[in-house]
């Protein structure tokens, strides 16, 4: 770290000085001039730059990697700051010397500061990590539905349109007008009929819409003729998060042909396959280190979800030599003793395999359910939230 030539001209002596050597993440004092005038070790430690004794726009604009409309932003609210027109200012971005660390920065003046600035880092690398790596395996997974032969969308609770593959819009000639993010499934069947998308629809048009919407919040699968003489095969599962994620397969060629045996053995496979697809979207394993994975569980838990999300974390603890498992339960709605039991269970068999697991996204309420059912997790490593789990995990050696 950097050993400052004024280091023993500044050392820290009032009790305001004090106070923050005592405080665990880095902060720095700043006088209305505009000059850092003291830091604590956490700061010293954080930083190869102190910038002790330096003005703070130039420190702040050689600490970061800014883009320049971004640096000359912070520096405006910064110089605003400095000149008592505000009170606090805010901003996140990565260091510019490596590694790669992200910092949340807050710059605050208040009365008993005795006019001096406070700025304290927070480093919120591991968030970030995670943050990118979940948009790296959503931008995988959005690759992947695009490749395959198969139309595919994910419909919101609200059962509005929120992804569709370019496959799934082809496969709807006359509809390709009503798939627009955000329109309900109904809005895009009622769109179809009215231009003749079904000709099974023909003259029933509100009984068969009626009986259409229903297969689908259903999750039926149903055979559906079209216009131009395909057919489809749609399948629609719930996500859990009550979303329904829809498949339709062109089997026209099924329809017609007479040797149906192999195709129907390939149609056999490729369902299988969709099905695994699906059961891998219901139970997300998201890697934040070599060591580490988060699956974050999201909706009900019943006996055959429940089974998916053992098996597929004790597969990846065992393939990948996994160390720590962290289950977060912030998306569970309830917790009662099916689901307390699940955790139970899975964090059992998570520590015969040799590894660890944790426990986050605990709510008052359901603590207190917890207690109420004497449902005990000695044993078990509990964080009230996401970022706790991950921090500790990180930490753990």
């Amino acid at each position: 770290m950097n050993n400052d030539a004024h280091d023993g001209q500044r050392n820290m002596a009032t009790p305001l000085d004090t106070l923050i050597g005592l405080l665990p993440n880095p902060c720095a004092l700043i006088t209305r001039e505009g000059v850092i005038r003291a830091i604590n070790p956490a700061w010293r430690d954080a930083f190869f730059h102190t910038g002790l004794g330096e003005k703070v726009l130039d420190v702040c604009g050689g600490m970061f990697q800014w883009e320049h409309a971004e640096q000359d932003y912070v520096q405006a609210e910064i110089a605003a700051l400095l000149a008592g027109e505000t009170l606090s200012c805010h901003f996140e971005d990565m260091l510019a010397e490596p590694p790669e660390r992200w910092f949340a920065n807050t710059i605050v003046v208040h009365e008993h500061l005795n006019s001096e600035l406070l700025w304290q880092a927070h480093d919120v690398s591991a968030w970030r990590i995670a943050e990118l790596e979940t948009a790296r395996i959503w931008h995988q997974i959005r690759d992947a539905l695009e490749s395959i032969s198969d139309g595919f969308a994910i419909y919101d609770t609200n059962d509005r349109l929120v992804f569709f593959n370019q496959h799934y819009r082809n496969l709807y000639d006359r509809s390709t007008d009503f798939f627009v993010i955000g329109t309900t499934f109904e809005e895009i069947v009622r769109g179809g009929v009215m231009h003749g998308q079904y000709p099974d629809a023909v003259g029933r048009e509100e009984a068969w819409i009626a009986e259409r919407v229903r297969q689908h919040q259903e999750c039926e699968t149903v055979e559906l003729r079209l216009s131009d003489g395909i057919w489809l095969r749609s399948m629609d599962k719930r996500t859990s998060d009550g979303g329904i994620v829809c498949i339709r397969t062109d089997i026209t060629v099924l329809k017609q042909s007479a040797a149906l045996r192999e195709q129907s053995e390939q149609q056999a496979e490729l369902i299988r396959i969709q099905s695994s697809l699906l059961a891998e979207l219901s139970t997300p394993l998201l890697r934040i280190s070599e060591r580490v994975v988060v699956m974050p569980l999201i909706g009900s838990l019943d006996s055959a979800r429940a089974s998916l999300v053992v098996d597929s974390l004790l597969r990846t603890i065992e393939d990948q030599r996994v160390e720590v498992a962290i289950l977060d339960i912030t998306g569970v709605p309830v917790v009662d003793t099916q689901i307390a039991n699940v955790l139970i269970q899975c964090a059992r068999a998570v520590k015969l395999l040799g590894a660890a697991t944790v426990l986050t996204g605990i709510r008052p309420d359901v603590a207190q359910t917890m207690v109420a059912l004497g449902i005990d997790l000695e044993g078990i490593v509990t964080r009230a939230d996401l970022m706790g789990g991950i921090a500790y995990a990180l930490r753990r050696k």
